[in-house]
């Protein structure tokens, strides 16, 4: 049996709910026989209403993928059918009010650069602190968890916060040996984020050994200009001609820091077969030809200010996430 929560962390990553240590504590223990712990994280301009909505649609759709994937005979991903997981859909303020009437959401769009701080806040201090109750609670249980990041937008922020500060601790021996995948879909964050110097650099470290997924599009409007308008016009930005990850895919440095890259691209009728990059701890998926379907054929119609930014509903990506989590 599976389980499903949401955490509520208010702007400075305080986790809200009074109960969600012993909840975690109860969910991790040996009872449970928890494998797997997946963890949600949206983006800018999301109220809880709307967060609830889509970890529904994704988590579901994603759900039925794999089990239609572990139907198959023989298995193609063997470890699908050895999983029991727990899910944790993490909301956070990325709006400027929950009251989606409220007049000063008016004026949401001049908050870029407040989410962009409340996001990586939240993640090294509420998110953060869950992973650690999840790895503390799970101690005495005899199968250690398989942490699945999963963030969307600024919600790749919120992951990697938290992951900057996990890695930190394993390099000085705080935790050890956690088996952690992360998804970013359409980061907005700089793509190199992940370079030494910068915001997210012990993620790459060897001694963490996370794996990574991330994906593009050309048709992300929300990276590919507005992005980039962001931060030609941020006056405090060393570098303002900066480009988004979920845009241009990781820079050199950063496939170089992982030991290189596998990438892809992923076409109408992607199956989870197609997917080559078992052994790679970075994997860069180029989703520009489903946008591109999805527009032709009118199942989204991107809009004049994100685009394709938030078309993730596809089942080809689901057949991806899947690859890569369990193949």
């Amino acid at each position: 049996m599976s389980h499903y929560i949401t955490v509520p962390l208010n702007e400075n990553g305080v986790i809200t709910d009074p109960y969600i240590q012993e909840e975690l504590k109860v969910a991790c223990s040996q009872n449970f026989g928890i494998a797997d712990v997946f963890l949600y994280s949206h983006g800018w301009w999301t109220t809880g209403m709307q967060a609830l909505a889509d970890y529904n649609r994704f988590s579901v759709n994603f759900a039925d993928k794999t089990l239609e994937i572990a139907a198959i005979e023989p298995p193609p991903l063997p470890r699908l059918r050895q999983t029991k997981a727990f899910g944790v859909g993490l909301h956070w303020p990325s709006m400027l009010s929950e009251d989606t009437d409220s007049l000063v959401n008016r004026v949401e769009i001049t908050s870029f650069y407040t989410m962009e701080k409340r996001a990586d806040t939240v993640g090294h201090n509420g998110v953060y602190a869950i992973l650690r109750m999840a790895i503390e609670a799970n101690q005495a249980a005899k199968t250690p968890l398989r942490f699945h990041f999963l963030g969307h937008s600024f919600g790749c922020k919120v992951v990697c916060a938290a992951l900057q500060e996990i890695a930190d601790d394993e390099v000085n021996g705080i935790t050890k040996a956690l088996d952690i995948n992360v998804v970013l879909i359409q980061a907005a964050f700089e793509n190199d984020g992940m370079e030494v110097g910068q915001e997210y650099e012990s993620i790459p470290t060897n001694i963490f050994n996370a794996r990574v997924l991330v994906t593009r599009s050309d048709r992300d409007k929300a990276l590919q200009e507005q992005f980039k308008t962001a931060k030609m016009i941020n006056i405090f930005a060393q570098n303002r001609d900066r480009v988004a990850l979920g845009a241009d895919g990781p820079t050199d440095a950063v496939k170089s820091r992982f030991g290189g890259c596998y990438d892809l691209k992923v076409t109408p009728g992607f199956k989870h077969g197609d997917f080559q990059g078992k052994n790679n701890r970075l994997v860069c998926a180029d989703i520009t030809p489903l946008h591109d379907a999805n527009e032709a054929n009118g199942t989204y119609k991107g809009d004049q200010f994100g685009g394709h930014h938030s078309d993730i509903n596809i089942p080809e990506l689901y057949e991806l996430i899947a690859a890569f989590l369990f193949q």
